[in-house]
């Protein structure tokens, strides 16, 4: 009978270790894990209720949100590439490095502008307690945009 308790509490034991191991990894790759611009849409949908009318009359303002921030994106992918051949191609700070970095902080700036330009427009969609409530997780975002890389 000793046996048989001892080996109950060696799987019980093994359990709790292998359900505490399965937490940890889940919270680490979580907190690791990229953010995409579709999870932040869904999450910050979820969190401001939107129902099915909302949705429909937001798909046009959506969907020009998306070309446009997707055609930023590019140019902003494409600057970099420049970049990154003007530092090997000239080893040293130069004109060209400069005129690369100039055009990457160009097309963050018009990113910055049209994500915020975007939920200004979506204010026509949603009620004024969704709007507000949008408003307060745009600026808490941009408060802690700097604690969520390498700071923690």
């Amino acid at each position: 009978m000793k046996k048989f308790q001892s080996v109950l509490l060696l799987l019980l034991a093994v359990f709790v270790v292998a359900c505490v191991a399965s937490c940890l990894a889940i919270l680490i790759t979580n907190k690791w894990q990229k953010p995409t611009a579709q999870n932040a849409h869904d999450w910050i949908h979820s969190q401001l209720a939107i129902t099915a009318e909302q949705e429909k009359a937001l798909e046009p303002i959506e969907k020009r949100y998306r070309d446009k921030r997707r055609d930023l994106e590019q140019r902003l992918l494409l600057a970099n590439r420049e970049l990154a051949e003007a530092i090997l191609a000239d080893g040293r700070d130069s004109t060209r490095v400069h005129d690369a970095i100039e055009t990457i902080h160009a097309d963050m700036g018009e990113l910055q502008k049209v994500t915020i330009g975007h939920v200004f427009e979506m204010r026509e969609v949603l009620t004024p307690e969704q709007y507000k409530k949008l408003l307060n997780l745009t600026a808490n975002a941009l408060y802690n945009l700097g604690s969520t890389h390498g700071g923690e």
